[in-house]
């Protein structure tokens, strides 16, 4: 349990599904995600969430 919790504030890299690269820092991207329920509402880094539960990120390339 202790690991979840250290998991979700540590940074996670966001890959594109379209191209498979590593979004950077400071670079912009799109994602779409799915409207959680009330239990299952994301918290946490921006990035680890988004990795988490994202249906898809795109580069700004990709777009």
């Amino acid at each position: 349990m202790l690991d979840k919790i250290k998991d979700a504030f540590s940074s996670k890299q966001l890959i594109c599904t379209v191209c498979g690269r590593e979004i950077e820092e400071g670079e912009r991207f799109n994602a779409t995600i799915t409207m959680p329920s009330e239990k299952a509402m994301l918290v946490g880094r921006l990035d680890y969430t988004i990795a988490r539960t994202a249906n898809n990120v795109m580069c700004e390339r990709c777009q």
